[in-house]
């Protein structure tokens, strides 16, 4: 047991030495390191944080390499407890982002998923309470009255049943419970959103679901590498994104109706392609910040998503929640391209589709039916 711990510690000796000096790991030695990482933390050693905060602070610094991100997807991977099979005749897709925008938006994801499985896509988002915005996606779903602490048996049937689910699924990764109680603490709390690499890996590498197709923003020029590191992890199609407001300080993590947006697809053959979207190509006017910016309480964001799923907020909210789920929709295969998915996405909560599947995920997951009540 002493020789095991002395040659992991002159292994991690060695990987700190190279991150030190701006040479790229090897995806063996940051499978290494990560799943050293992930077991201080699952098991609450006093050294996990100098630990997290060393590896994803020098990645960070030297900015991580493709073969380091496959590498540490590998090792989370191998943390993974449950396994999920989804009985359904087309892709189920998910989106999500990194997190770290210059712009904290109202919560996107979680109403575009909603949508878009209004319009006919399997859709599945996974997440967890508040990281760095001010409303995260299992907070935002709660205050909905969605029930997100569901067994993965219920989350299928969900899926298979209403075409959607949201589950917050830290549960299924043992150390990511303890990560976010260390980014709860005061000064963690300020220390780890630093850490780009480290949101860049969690969003790169976390598949709850094992799903081959998603949605993922960035809020960082990192969307080629995101893209090569999704295809070399089983990936079929995705979408990676940075968003940009008037000018590139503004990024957020989702498409953008503020302006360009760079986007990195991969593609079912395996290659990659990265062009640019602006709002006026989909047909949608540009938006204003004012009305995207987050609320000040989960309860105030999950009123303002519940409007635009109602079909009353035409702002734009709602353009930037309809771009977002036409492209979950193309990739979904109901659409060829983002313009006819915004159309879709567009007629589902005209004509009273998205809110309806809102209330079909509530009532499905035995949520607080109350807590829509009161947001409408």
């Amino acid at each position: 047991m002493k020789t095991t711990m002395k040659n992991d510690d002159k292994e991690m000796s060695e990987i700190f030495s190279k991150l030190a000096a701006s040479e790229n790991l090897t995806q063996q030695e940051a499978q290494a390191a990560a799943s050293k990482i992930f077991t201080a933390l699952t098991n609450k050693e006093p050294n996990n944080l100098a630990l997290l905060t060393a590896f994803f602070g020098a990645l960070t610094i030297k900015k991580p390499y493709v073969e380091e991100l496959i590498g540490t997807a590998k090792a989370m991977e191998e943390t993974k407890t449950v396994s999920f099979h989804f009985k359904v005749d087309k892709p189920v897709v998910t989106a999500g982002g990194t997190g770290g925008d210059t712009l904290h938006t109202i919560n996107i994801t979680t109403p575009a998923i909603i949508t878009a499985a209004a319009a006919g896509a399997y859709t599945a988002k996974s997440g967890s309470k508040s990281f760095s915005s001010k409303t995260g996606c299992i907070d935002v779903a709660e205050a909905l009255g969605v029930n997100v602490h569901l067994s993965p048996n219920e989350v299928e049937k969900c899926v298979e049943t209403i075409g959607t689910g949201i589950w917050a699924s830290e549960g299924i990764y043992p150390w990511m419970h303890p990560l976010i109680e260390l980014g709860s603490t005061s000064p963690t709390s300020q220390l780890l959103p630093l850490l780009y690499s480290l949101r860049l890996v969690i969003a790169t590498a976390l598949n709850p679901f094992s799903l081959k197709r998603q949605v993922r923003g960035v809020s960082e020029p990192f969307t080629e590498l995101v893209a090569e590191v999704l295809g070399e992890c089983g990936y079929e199609r995705a979408f990676v994104v940075l968003g940009y407001g008037k000018t590139e300080k503004t990024r957020i993590d989702e498409f953008s109706t503020l302006g360009r947006n760079v986007v990195t697809e991969l593609k079912i053959n395996g290659d990659t392609e990265t062009f640019d979207v602006y709002p006026e190509d989909i047909g949608v006017k540009k938006g204003k910040i004012s009305e995207i910016v987050a609320k000040e309480s989960h309860q105030n964001n999950a009123k303002a998503i519940t409007q635009v799923l109602a079909g009353k907020d035409t702002s734009s909210r709602r353009d930037i929640i309809l771009l977002n789920a036409s492209s979950i929709l193309t990739l979904s295969d109901v659409c060829q391209d983002l313009r006819d998915g915004y159309e879709l996405a567009k007629q589902a909560i005209e004509d009273g589709r998205a809110f309806t599947k809102l209330k079909q995920l509530v009532q499905l997951t035995s949520g607080k039916q109350n807590n829509l009540n009161r947001l409408i």
